[in-house]
Order: structure tokens, then C-alpha cells, then sequence
């Protein structure tokens, strides 16, 4: 039985239920459109009688212009239905397509959280196009993005992984919550910004107290004023009322304009955060971490975190409206910009220290979705076990990033019994995949996901790994010295409390064979005095033949059939015998003698 048929058949039934729901509402928003546009007309004339007419009270403008402001704001909530809808849509397309095993459609791909020293990161391919973190990535913040990159990175293991782990088992299951949480908001690009909102939040406020008696004051006439003017139909007390309130605005007007902009600014797209807020305070959940998460975001007072970001939610969105023309007029009047800036220092006088525990819980649960995610879309995946010894034990594990019919699974068994694999090969026969494939899988476990295995049994371990060493002119460094401070910083992670788990692909290649079997040996040996296990892969058949304790030597090897190379990527017993230097050499158009 197809494990993949039951998710595919769940999503292309919810991806063609989103797709004609975003027909209808299209339908519906041009219709909108149109009667806007008659109503617009209508505006526009009754303006004019009424301006023609000034002796009469102004009731067919007034009525006009409020059925115009209704129509839009009806038709503003059709385009919200309608651009979810189609998010929805595409949130269905992109995991059919990682399905399929194309996952290039990401939102992200993490470039931002790549660490060039990390003991793992680039050695793995953690981050950037075709990487790890691209494809399990379903955040749709900036937050949710950094924590899943954070996961990824942290190598916490025990006993956070298994905790998230079960957390995602049961969001896995919720393929409609899961949709409801990719389709808030825009885009990443224009999203929410973290550290603008944090910065935000504990900022001072750049008003003082005492204004708010003439902000009132200034208020309530210009109120007036315009009471009056539309009553009279008359532009005497307009004008009065607006040199009065620019005069107040003068005084306050560099505090209040750079709130507004701070404000702008650290309210993009809130509504992302303030759905992500209530479907974690309305859902029911059994999984122990996301009964956690919605404890922190209990306040004492019992008003929902939601709630208080929805507030600043629309505070935001209407500062933003101060950029119509319409409202400039208006703020003239009513000094709206003043109390925007007023109401803004009281939100995060009241809510301030709370935002970051949001920020967090909101993050956690986004990074949570996308473990999820990879679990729906992964069922023939395995929830690894643990063990409190420096074990990797693993059987059918196969590349997380290779689609599953180019795939091919290998066994791993390090522990105590076989400490070291020394695997030999020819080039391109497997051996850096093979590499990526134990990596990949432990940074998963370690993350709290399920990984691409038929069983695996692992302890808390350290990763380091030097796969892929390149010099680097701006730290005027060559690729061999690289290669040498990369096993440097591996040597003094294998120092510390928790085990070491080594990958080492080509030790030391930069140099000649002689000083590569004396210093790999020493720094292998080095590792394993530490308690440390691992995988050192080499094509130079000396290093296959290292005197190490508890070593055990693998190969992959090739084929030559007419002329072609060919591999079946299979790890074997004992070393490899044959080499596929000079036949690829010739393979190519290499002229190089046969001996």
C-alpha cells in the first residue's frame, strides 16, 4: 500500500475546496469593484450639489459617502477572504509539490541563519537553496523562522526533542489548523519584523503626561469646529479650527511623528501574530509543550494575548492610514496623530514586558507546524529512540533531501563495540552522502523531528563535521589551513561533557600522503580518547589500514561496464578494492596512459 496516498489525497481535496471558495470571492470582488466605482460617481455629485446648493444641509452627501465607506469596508473583508483562499491554495500546491519531492517553492531558505564556523551548518547543508531548513520550513514569521533555525542549529536532544516531537505528532495530524496558521498574513518579505517589535515594546515614551490636557483641549474644538462646519455648510470655522490644531501639533510635533513611525514600524502584518495567538488559546491540545506554550501566554488578568495585539493591531493600521490624503485633512482636525502617539505609549506601558514572551510562544508553535508538516508529508519516517550512551545505531537510513527513488539506504552501528567506520571508496561512489545522510538524520532527531529511517537509536551527542572546506580570501586562509582549524574546533568540542559524533570526509587531502596518515591517525585517535564515535572516509587506500581501537573498515565501490562508471552507493564490508581515478579521467576525454 502507497504510505503518500492518504496525505496526497488529503491535500488535493482541501487545495480544490480552497480553489473554488477563491473563485467565488474573486467573482464577488469585481462586483465590488464596479459598485464602488457607482458609488464613487454618486459621492462626487452629491459633493457638487452640495456645493452648489450651500443653503441646504448636506444629507444626500453625507448619506452617499457613508454607503460608500460601508461598501468598502465589505468589500475589504471579500479581498481578505479571497487572498487567503488563494494562500491556502498555494500552502496545499507547495506540499503536494514536497510530495512529489520538489521543495525549491519554500518561502525561505534560511541564508540569513547560516554561521560559517559552525561545527556542522554548511558541512550539512542546513541552509540555503536545496538545504534542510528550506525544506521544513512552513513558518510564516520572521520568529517562527529564527526558532525553527535555532532548533536546527541547538542540537538539543533530550529532553526538549522528544517533547517537540510529540507536539508535532499531534499538529501533524491537524492539516486544517496547520492552513489556518500558514495562510495569516502576507508574505515574509513585508511580514512581521521580531526585533523591531521587541526594540518597540520596552522603548520610553517621547511624550510627557502633561500634554494630554491640551491634546484634549485642541480636540474637543476642532471637534466643534467642524460640528459646526458641516451644519452651517460654511469654511470659516474649518479654517479656524485647523490653525488651532496645527498649533498644537507644533509643539509636540517631532515626539509625536517619531512614535508614529516606531509604531509603523514594529506593527507590520500584527495580525500574523495575533491569529497565531488565538489559535493557540482556542485549540485543545494533549501534547505537554503546547499546553506549556499556553500557559506562558496566560496573563494574570485573564485578557487573551490576542486581544491586547489586536489592539495594537489596529492602532498600527491606523496610523498607517494618516498617509491618505482623506485622513491628513481630518488629523488637522481631530488631531488624530497625537492620540495615535498617546495610545501607543499607554499600550506598551501596559503590555511591554510581555511581548517577547509572545514573540517566543508564537515562534515555538510556527517551528512546531513545520516539524509537523514534515511528519504529514514524510509517513514513512520514524520517531527516533533514545539512549543514554554514545550509540548511533541505524538501519534503512537514507538522504532527507534525495528523493526517495534516487534514495538509497545504508546501515550505520556506532557504540561501544565499533567506535569508528573508516569508509574507502572510489570518488562519486557515496561516501560524503553517505556522510550528510548520518548528519542530516541526527540534526533531525536532535530538532525533535522524525527521521528517514527504519529504526534509529541514538544518545545525546555533539556534531562535527568537516565535509566541505573551502579557503577564504577575506580571512586569507587556504583550503588546507581551513580543513586544519575546522579539526581544531572538532578536537575541543570532543573536550566537553557531552559525546562527540565526527564526520570527517577526505582527512587532510590538502597534503601529501605520508604527513595525511601520520596526522589523521593522531587526530582520530585523539577523538576516540575523548569517548568521542565517528566516520572518517577516505579513496587513499593507506588511511583504510589506520591502527585505531574498535575501527571497522566499509566500502562503496563501482563498476565499469563499457566503458562507464556505475554505482549502486551500497556500503560493504572491509576496503574497497579498486579505484576509479584513471577510468574517469578517461571517461572524459583524458588522454592518460593505462599504466
Amino acid at each position: 500500500m502507497d504510505p503518500f496516498a492518504k496525505p496526497r489525497e488529503q491535500l488535493a481535496a482541501l487545495r480544490d475546496m480552497r480553489q473554488t471558495a477563491a473563485r467565488s470571492h474573486e467573482i464577488r470582488h469585481h462586483r465590488f469593484g464596479y459598485l464602488r466605482l457607482a458609488l464613487g460617481g454618486l459621492l462626487v455629485y452629491a459633493g457638487w450639489m452640495g456645493l452648489v446648493h450651500p443653503e441646504d444641509t448636506p444629507w444626500p452627501f453625507l448619506i452617499s459617502l457613508a454607503v460608500f465607506f460601508a461598501a468598502t469596508m465589505v468589500h475589504a473583508r471579500v479581498i481578505r477572504r479571497m487572498e487567503r483562499a488563494r494562500r491556502a491554495v498555494s500552502f496545499h500546491d507547495r506540499a503536494l509539490q514536497r510530495l512529489a519531492g520538489d521543495f525549491s517553492s519554500s518561502a525561505s531558505r534560511g541564508d540569513s541563519f547560516a554561521a560559517a564556523h559552525h561545527p556542522f551548518s554548511g558541512d550539512l547543508d542546513l541552509f540555503g537553496a536545496g538545504g534542510l531548513f528550506e525544506r521544513l520550513s512552513q513558518a510564516r514569521t520572521r520568529e517562527g523562522e529564527a526558532t525553527l533555525a535555532e532548533w536546527l542549529l541547538g542540537h538539543d536532544g533530550p529532553p526538549a526533542a522528544p517533547l517537540r516531537l510529540e507536539a508535532a505528532s499531534e499538529l501533524a495530524g491537524n492539516l486544517e489548523l496547520r492552513e489556518q496558521l500558514a495562510v495569516l498574513g502576507t508574505d515574509l518579505e513585508t511580514g512581521l519584523h521580531p526585533k523591531a517589535l521587541r526594540k518597540w515594546a520596552v522603548d520610553s515614551s517621547h511624550l510627557f503626561p502633561a500634554a494630554n490636557r491640551w491634546l484634549w483641549a485642541a480636540a474637543i474644538v476642532s471637534a466643534a469646529c467642524a460640528a459646526a462646519s458641516v451644519a452651517l455648510w460654511a469654511l470659516s470655522p474649518i479654517g479656524i479650527a485647523m490653525l488651532f490644531a496645527a498649533g498644537i501639533f507644533a509643539l509636540h510635533q517631532k515626539a509625536v511623528l517619531r512614535t508614529l513611525q516606531e509604531t509603523s514600524d514594529a506593527g507590520r502584518d500584527l495580525r500574523v501574530l495575533e491569529g497565531v495567538l488565538r489559535l493557540l488559546e482556542t485549540g485543545e491540545f494533549s501534547s505537554a509543550l503546547v499546553r506549556d506554550i499556553q500557559v506562558r501566554i496566560r496573563s494574570a488578568d485573564g485578557r487573551p494575548a490576542s486581544e491586547r495585539i489586536a489592539e495594537l493591531a489596529r492602532l498600527a493600521e491606523w496610523i498607517d492610514s494618516l498617509d491618505n490624503q482623506l485622513f491628513r485633512v481630518l488629523d488637522f482636525l481631530f488631531l488624530f496623530s497625537m492620540h495615535f502617539a498617546r495610545a501607543a505609549d499607554r499600550w506598551r506601558a501596559a503590555n511591554g514586558a510581555l511581548v517577547d514572551t509572545w514573540l517566543r510562544a508564537a515562534g515555538e508553535f510556527e517551528a512546531l507546524a513545520s516539524l509537523a508538516g514534515w511528519e504529514f508529508e514524510n509517513p514513512d519516517t520514524v520517531a527516533p529512540e533514545w539512549s543514554t550512551q554514545p550509540v548511533l545505531a541505524g538501519t534503512g537510513l537514507r538522504h532527507p533531501l534525495i528523493p526517495r527513488d534516487r534514495a538509497v539506504a545504508n546501515d550505520a552501528n556506532l557504540g561501544a563495540e565499533c567506535r569508528l567506520l573508516v569508509v574507502s571508496g572510489s570518488n562519486m561512489s557515496g561516501k560524503s552522502t553517505y556522510l550528510r545522510t548520518i548528519g542530516l538524520n541526527t540534526v533531525l532527531a536532535h530538532a525533535g523531528a522524525r527521521v528517514c529511517a527504519k529504526s534509529l537509536r541514538l544518545g545525546l551527542l555533539s556534531v562535527g563535521a568537516s565535509i566541505r572546506t573551502v579557503d577564504s580570501l577575506q580571512e586569507g586562509s587556504s583550503r588546507f589551513y581551513a580543513e586544519l582549524q575546522r579539526l581544531k574546533a572538532i578536537v575541543d568540542l570532543s573536550k566537553r561533557d557531552r559525546k562527540l559524533l565526527f564526520l570527517l570526509d577526505e582527512l587532510l587531502s590538502g597534503t601529501n600522503s605520508h604527513d595525511r596518515r601520520i596526522g589523521a591517525a593522531g587526530i582520530v585517535s585523539r577523538l576516540l580518547e575523548t569517548g568521542a564515535i565517528g566516520i572518517v572516509t577516505t579513496h587513499d587506500l593507506a588511511l583504510a589500514s589506520m591502527d585505531a581501537a574498535a575501527a571497522v573498515n566499509v566500502h562503496f565501490e563501482d563498476t565499469i561496464v563499457d566503458g562507464r562508471i556505475s554505482f549502486d552507493y551500497r556500503m560493504k564490508p572491509g576496503v574497497v578494492k579498486t579505484s576509479n581515478a584513471l577510468a574517469l579521467m578517461r571517461s572524459i576525454g583524458l588522454d592518460v596512459p593505462e599504466t
